[in-house]
C-alpha cells in the first residue's frame, strides 16, 4: 500500500491579519492585536487616563 504525499496541508488558519488599533501596522505575535509592546503601552495608557471610554447607547 502506498501513502500519497500532498502537496500542501489543507489547515486554515484562524488568525487573520488585523490591524494594530493604534497605528494601523500589521498585528503581530506576541502582542496581537497590536503590533508591538510600544502601541500596546500606548493604548493602556490611554484607557487609564480616561481617553478611552465605554459608549453606552440608551434607546
Amino acid at each position: 500500500m502506498e501513502v500519497k504525499k500532498s502537496k500542501k496541508n489543507n489547515i486554515i488558519s484562524l488568525k487573520k491579519n488585523s490591524k494594530c488599533p493604534t497605528c494601523k501596522k500589521i498585528s503581530r505575535e506576541p502582542f496581537i492585536p497590536f503590533c508591538s509592546k510600544k502601541c500596546a503601552n500606548l493604548d493602556l495608557m490611554k484607557w487609564l487616563t480616561d481617553e478611552h471610554g465605554l459608549q453606552i447607547k440608551s434607546d
